[in-house]
């Protein structure tokens, strides 16, 4: 049950099930082209985070420009999983 489902909507997120809206395991050709936007502004954060924690001397920042570069690369390779078993589905 999703949070956008009509019952979570009209009961405020309450446990009644009900039907969802669209159906999460629907994969369409604007779904990849979002998810592929979505893969290059992560891969640039990334780039740019990293730039960041390589021109700064405070190491508290160094760390949390680092954390920001990691958790930005793992969106970017957990997309690319996704679509790769999608495309595997499909054939």
């Amino acid at each position: 049950m999703g949070i956008f489902s009509k019952p979570a909507i009209k009961n405020g997120n309450e446990s009644n099930a009900g039907p969802e809206l669209f159906k999460a395991d629907i994969v369409t050709t604007r779904n990849i082209g979002d998810l592929a936007r979505i893969m290059e502004l992560s891969k640039l954060c990334a780039k740019m985070y990293g730039a960041a924690a390589a021109s700064t001397k405070l190491p508290d920042l160094k760390k949390e420009f680092e954390s920001l570069q990691k958790a930005h690369q793992k969106q970017t390779s957990d997309i690319m999983e996704f679509l790769k078993k999608e495309r595997d589905q499909a054939q």
